[in-house]
C-alpha cells in the first residue's frame, strides 16, 4: 500500500497481521490522503467509518459477543448451557476449547480491532482540521471511547486474564499509539503488559467521559464511557470504582430499564435501556447475533448456537427470561428471542448491567452507594417479573447476571474475573476442570501476525 494512499471511510489497511501484502482496492474507494485528511469532511467521514467497522460482524455486529458464551460452556451435552452445531469449524475450536493459530475467524476480529483503533488514532492526530472547537472535543471523545472497547476486548480475549491484586505483568496486546500509514515499513512490536493496557484503556474512557455530551444521538456519549469504565473496572476487581461509574450512569444518564424484559431487545433505534448500541442497517452492518443464534425464518442459520436445558434450569418460577426463547419448527432447537430481527441494533451496554454491576460492587465493599444490593437484583427481577428475593449472596448476584445477560457477551468474562473453572466432565462431577486461566481459554495471537510482526510472542500453548 502506498504511503499517500488511505481508504475512504477507514477500510484503509490490510491487517496489523499482513501488512505485507497489497490490497486489490477499488480507486473510488481511495483517496489521497492530503485531501483526506486536510479536510473537515474527510476527518469527519473517518469517524464516521470507525463505527461502521465496529459494526462490521467480525466485531461488535454480534460475533465478540459469541465468542464469550462458546468459551464459557463446557461444550459437554449433560452439562453445557448452550449447544454449538454450526458448521463453522473455527467456531466450533472455540466450543471444544482447541483454538490454532490459523483460525481465520479470530484473525479477522484481530485485525477488525486494530483497525478501529488505527482509524481512532487518525481521527486524533487529524482533528485539527475541524474548524470548531466543540466538534473537536467531541470527535476526540468518540474516537478515545471507540480505541478503548477495541483494546478491552482484544485484551481480554487475546491475553491471560486481569488478576486482582498482583502485577499484572503477563502480556498483553500490541500498543498502537499513533496511527499508521505506511503498511510497507517494520511494524514490529512486542506485546505491552495486561497492565499497560488497561491504563490504555481506561486513560481514554476518561478522556472520552469528559470530551462527550451527555446526549449524543446513537453515537458514543459521556454515559457510554462511564458505563463502560464501570465493565473495565469490575473486570480488574476495583469494586469502588466499579461501583461509582455504575450509580453515575444509573442516577444521571437519563437511561431506564425498558418496560418489559421483552423491550429491551430487537428494535431498530435506540432505547431507554440503551447505553451504546452498534446500529445495524439493511445497508451497512451485519447482525451477526441474530446470524448464529437464530432460525432461518427469523433471519439465522438456523440456531447454530441453542439452549439447553442445564441453563434453563436455573430460572426460577416465574420469570419472564426463563420464557424468552422459543422452538425452531425445523430442527427442534430452543433459541433465544434476544436477536429475532436481523436488522435491529446490536446493544453492547444495557443500564440492566450497571444495576447488576452496582449491586455486586457494593456487596463486595459492603456499601450501599446508589441502593442496596438486594434491592438492585430485586428491581433487575421485579422487571422479569420473578420472585423478589428476601436476602442476596455474591452466589446470588453473578447467578442473576447469567439469567439477566446471558448470551449478550459476558460469560466467559465473568468466569475468569471471578477465578472460576469450567467442568467439562461429561457428567458435571467435576472430575475434570479447565481452570479460569488455562492456555485454551486464551486466543491465540494469529499466525499471520507472527509471520509479520517478528517482536511478538505468541500464547503459551500455541505453536505457529
Amino acid at each position: 500500500m502506498k504511503a499517500n494512499k488511505i481508504i475512504l471511510y477507514i477500510f484503509f489497511v490490510a491487517l496489523f497481521a499482513s501488512c505485507e501484502n497489497e490490497l486489490d482496492i477499488d480507486p473510488k474507494q481511495t483517496e489521497d490522503a492530503s485531501i483526506t485528511l486536510g479536510t473537515e469532511g474527510g476527518v469527519t467521514n473517518i469517524l464516521t467509518g470507525t463505527y461502521a467497522l465496529a459494526a462490521n460482524g467480525n466485531a461488535y455486529g454480534g460475533r465478540i459477543l459469541l465468542y464469550a458464551d462458546l468459551l464459557g460452556v463446557s461444550g459437554s451435552l449433560n452439562t453445557t448451557d448452550l449447544r454449538w452445531r454450526g458448521t463453522f469449524g473455527e467456531l466450533r475450536q472455540m466450543y471444544i476449547k482447541t483454538m490454532l493459530s490459523d483460525n481465520v475467524i479470530i484473525e479477522g476480529t484481530y485485525s477488525r480491532c486494530y483497525e478501529i483503533i488505527n482509524a481512532a488514532n487518525t481521527v486524533i492526530e487529524n482533528v485539527d482540521k475541524v474548524k470548531d472547537p466543540a466538534k473537536q472535543t467531541r470527535m476526540i471523545g468518540e474516537a478515545s471511547f471507540l480505541r478503548s472497547l477495541a483494546y478491552f476486548d482484544l485484551v481480554r480475549f487475546f491475553a491471560k486474564p486481569y488478576v486482582s491484586g498482583q502485577a499484572n505483568t503477563q502480556l498483553g496486546v500490541v500498543i498502537r499509539p499513533n496511527a499508521i500509514y505506511n503498511f510497507n515499513v517494520d511494524l514490529s512490536k512486542e506485546r505491552s503488559t495486561v497492565d499497560e493496557v488497561y491504563k490504555v484503556i481506561i486513560d481514554g474512557l476518561n478522556l472520552a467521559y469528559t470530551n462527550l455530551p451527555a446526549d449524543n444521538t446513537f453515537y458514543a456519549d459521556k454515559y457510554a464511557a462511564k458505563a463502560l469504565l464501570a465493565r473495565v473496572y469490575l473486570q480488574q476487581g476495583n469494586y469502588a470504582e466499579a461501583r461509582d461509574a455504575a450509580n453515575d450512569v444509573i442516577e444521571n444518564s437519563g437511561h431506564g430499564l425498558s418496560q418489559t424484559y421483552a423491550a429491551a431487545f430487537n428494535h431498530d433505534t435506540d432505547q431507554t435501556e440503551d447505553v451504546f448500541a452498534i446500529q445495524i442497517t439493511k445497508q451497512t452492518g451485519i447482525n451477526d447475533a441474530n446470524t448464529f443464534y437464530q432460525s432461518e425464518d427469523n433471519g439465522g442459520r438456523g440456531g447454530d448456537f441453542s439452549i439447553r436445558d442445564h441453563y434453563l434450569e436455573k430460572f426460577s418460577s416465574p420469570d419472564d427470561r426463563a420464557t424468552f426463547n422459543y422452538e425452531n419448527e425445523a430442527n427442534g432447537r430452543i433459541l433465544t428471542s434476544k436477536f429475532t430481527d436481523q436488522f435491529s441494533d446490536v446493544t453492547i451496554i444495557r443500564l440492566a448491567e450497571m444495576y447488576l454491576i452496582r449491586a455486586e460492587a457494593n456487596f463486595r465493599q459492603g456499601t450501599a452507594v446508589g441502593n442496596t444490593p438486594l434491592d438492585d437484583i430485586n428491581i433487575i427481577r421485579s422487571r422479569a417479573n420473578a420472585d423478589d428475593l428476601s436476602a442476596v449472596t455474591i452466589d446470588d448476584i453473578l447467578l442473576e447476571r447469567e439469567l439477566e445477560l446471558g448470551m449478550e457477551g459476558f460469560l466467559i468474562h465473568d468466569i475468569k474475573r471471578t477465578k472460576r473453572s469450567i467442568d467439562i466432565s461429561e457428567n458435571g462431577d467435576g472430575s475434570s476442570l479447565l481452570l479460569y486461566d488455562a492456555n485454551n481459554l486464551v486466543f491465540p495471537i494469529p499466525l499471520s501476525e507472527t509471520d509479520a510482526n517478528k517482536k511478538i510472542t505468541q500464547n503459551p500453548g500455541y505453536n505457529n
